[in-house]
Formats: structure tokens, sequence, C-alpha cells
């Protein structure tokens, strides 16, 4: 019974550490975007200021 309940803690140890793992890797893909968002932006600003030429 002991040997039981050791493993079930064990399974949910891991699946909390799995879920936070996951967690933060899926914040940092949604960073990385915005920031690749906001650096396409910049660059096409910058590209048309120095061109002369207006996006807007």
């Amino acid at each position: 019974m002991e040997a039981l309940v050791s493993m079930v803690v064990v399974l949910g140890t891991l699946l909390i550490s799995w879920q936070s793992i996951e967690s933060v890797s899926q914040r940092n893909w949604s960073d990385e975007h915005a920031i690749n968002v906001i650096k396409e932006k910049y660059y096409k600003e910058r590209k048309a200021w120095l061109t002369g030429t207006d996006l807007r």
C-alpha cells in the first residue's frame, strides 16, 4: 500500500513539474512572437524613413 501511495505522489510531482515546464515554454514562445512582430514593424518603419517613403 505504501508503494502505491509513493508511486502516486511521484507521478503527481512529475505531472506538476511537466505542466510548469510546458507553461514556461509556451510563455517564452509567446514572448518571442511578440518581439518578432515589434522588430518587423520597426524595420519596416526604419526602411520607409531611410528611403523617404511613408507606409501609412
